[in-house]
């Protein structure tokens, strides 16, 4: 008995700290004292463009709030819905939107009826995947000749006995609950007052990628017509879907959240704040001044964003964000959002392995040694100011298989750019890490054209730079089928291309800096190249690669070359 009373309370002394709390109420309880509001789930949203053909309606066209929309993705079909009313004009009988915002989720309504007589009546919102982004909330009084919407409120600064508005809080049971004012920091309301809570139902992750859509209501009656949507385009298919926050997230949020006491004055307070709000539709962030980039830019924060889902964070994401933060700083226009540069690595290892101690083949051992590269990428990079450590990522290799004995492994550092065809284009690019330079290591002429490899491309043991191939449009007027980028030893970037039996300096297209890693490159002019981008591979001078400001490092699947032989005794 002494035994599982000891176990009991040391259970129960867990929980009366955050650090050590395992319930998930225990943990919400902990951060509500913080003033922190866990994360709901989030809808998943979609822009699209339609065109509405009508018959018997002129002039207008009225799409209410919550018009339904079917989408479809690989999970399979899920109902979204506009979050507010649309009205269209048009001097004939096609009606044409081309921009509407659609969120994933069934509208459903809590209703109360305010007694004071009621000791600490509450006001829950009974669906626990409550998208808290759409809830409204209107208050009925005087006997329905009053129907007021009241506004969330998050600080009381501002705040009088007149003002029309309500608070929000975690609940029990991983819900939430709507709060009302004393008559002193927000309007009490009235003793038999009816309250409507509309909200989202949300299905989180799940909906993201619906890339076809169908109307799947008939809004004609409404509009005393017929109405046909005849077209139907996906601006932008469904992202930004997330679950709720977990225990874990909460219990790393909740004191930085605090720390930012309602402002955004130092680095971490706007990461908070972005972290809080926006945390389903943004991975990671990364705050720093104006004065650290080139040109300088003194008075300004710097916000690069990277979004849980694609790689650049959508127009609508950034301007969310941005007005979000103007109410937290003293000065205006002093935001500036850019997207994540990101790094790829090229990454070539031999490994060795024993095969009298594995029943594994060689291409068994390669699939594990993959996966361990793709897990250490995922894990100890792809975020911002996350260093690739090389002794790291050999050690991650052997330890793919108990039968690896050692690994030679070779990294380059790979920019992409995807220049249009055919156009005169510039790029400043910043490789971010000091590159490797040697005079020696540049072939003679007949080396050179033997390294020209016709499968991958080139093959890269001479030369700080080079480039996949394309077509290059030379200045002279002469089109090149295959062509690549190098530099020449001089801090010149030059287009060659093999002509006949001879390997062709075409011409200079920019400079290279090998010591800040900056390269240019000036109206270079592209008619044609694969698999989307150019990839430009660079030598650093270091086995480490940094990532600084807005850099992200990613080892892609695709750029990984694992060749696996028997240890040689």
């Amino acid at each position: 008995n002494s035994y599982l009373n000891s176990f009991y309370l040391n259970m129960v002394a867990s929980e009366m700290f955050l650090d050590t709390a395992q319930k998930y109420d225990s943990v919400v309880s902990h951060a509500k004292e913080l003033n922190y509001l866990p994360r709901s789930a989030r809808s998943s949203s979609a822009n699209l463009a339609v065109t509405f053909t009508t018959d018997n309606i002129d002039g207008k066209l009225n799409l209410p709030k919550g018009t339904k929309f079917t989408g479809f993705n690989a999970n399979g079909s899920y109902t979204f819905t506009t979050d507010q009313a649309i009205i269209l004009s048009s001097p004939n009988n096609v009606f044409i939107a081309n921009n509407i915002q659609v969120f994933e989720g069934d509208y459903y309504k809590d209703s109360f009826v305010v007694d004071y007589n009621i000791e600490n009546q509450r006001f829950e919102i009974s669906n626990k995947m409550v998208d808290t982004n759409s809830l409204t909330v209107n208050v009925v009084e005087d006997n329905g000749s009053s129907n007021i919407e009241f506004t969330r409120a998050e600080t009381l600064f501002g705040l009088n006995g007149d003002s029309n508005v309500y608070f929000l809080q975690p609940s029990l049971n991983e819900s939430f609950e709507v709060v009302f004012g004393d008559n002193l920091f927000g309007r009490k309301p009235k003793n038999g007052a009816v309250l409507n809570l509309n909200y989202r139902i949300a299905s989180g992750i799940i909906a993201d990628g619906a890339d076809a859509f169908v109307l799947s209501e008939d809004i004609g009656p409404a509009n005393g017509g017929q109405v046909i949507p005849t077209d139907i385009t996906v601006v932008a298919k469904s992202s930004s879907g997330a679950e709720k926050e977990d225990i874990e997230s909460i219990r790393f949020s909740a004191p930085r959240y605090f720390a930012t006491q309602q402002r955004a004055i130092s680095s971490d307070d706007y990461a908070a704040l972005i972290f809080d709000n926006f945390g389903g539709e943004i991975a990671d962030v990364v705050v720093y001044g104006g004065q650290e980039i080139e040109p300088k830019l003194y008075g300004r924060i710097i916000i690069g964003l990277k979004p849980t889902v694609g790689i650049i964070a959508p127009d609508y994401i950034k301007n969310r964000i941005s007005n979000y933060l103007t109410e937290y700083i003293a000065l205006p226009n002093r935001i500036v959002i850019v997207d994540p540069d990101y790094t790829y690595c090229m990454l070539s290892t031999e490994i060795q392995y024993d095969p009298k101690i594995t029943t594994k083949t060689s291409s068994e051992i390669k699939t594990l040694a993959l996966k361990s590269i793709v897990n250490y990428s995922q894990t100890n990079l792809e975020k911002f100011g996350n260093d690739l450590r090389f002794s790291r990522l050999t050690a991650a290799i052997d330890s793919s298989d108990s039968s690896i004995t050692s690994n030679d492994t070779d990294l380059r550092i790979i920019k992409r750019i995807n220049p249009n065809f055919n156009q005169k284009t510039s790029y400043d690019i910043d490789v971010g890490n000091v590159l490797y330079y040697d005079a020696s290591m540049y072939s003679t002429n007949e080396q050179h054209k033997a390294l020209h490899d016709s499968e991958k491309g080139l093959r890269f043991a001479h030369a700080t730079m080079i480039s996949s191939t394309f077509s290059y449009n030379a200045s002279s007027g002469k089109t090149y089928d295959l062509a690549y980028f190098e530099d020449d030893a001089n801090g010149n970037i030059i287009v060659f291309a093999p002509v006949g039996n001879d390997l062709v300096s075409i011409e200079s297209v920019g400079t290279i800096d090998y010591l800040t890693g900056k390269v240019t490159l000036t109206n270079v002019n592209i008619s044609y190249y694969e698999n989307n981008y150019i990839s430009l591979y660079f030598r650093s001078r270091y086995k480490d690669i940094y990532a600084e400001q807005n850099k992200i490092i990613v080892i892609d699947p695709n750029d990984v070359n694992i060749s696996v032989i028997e240890t040689m005794r």
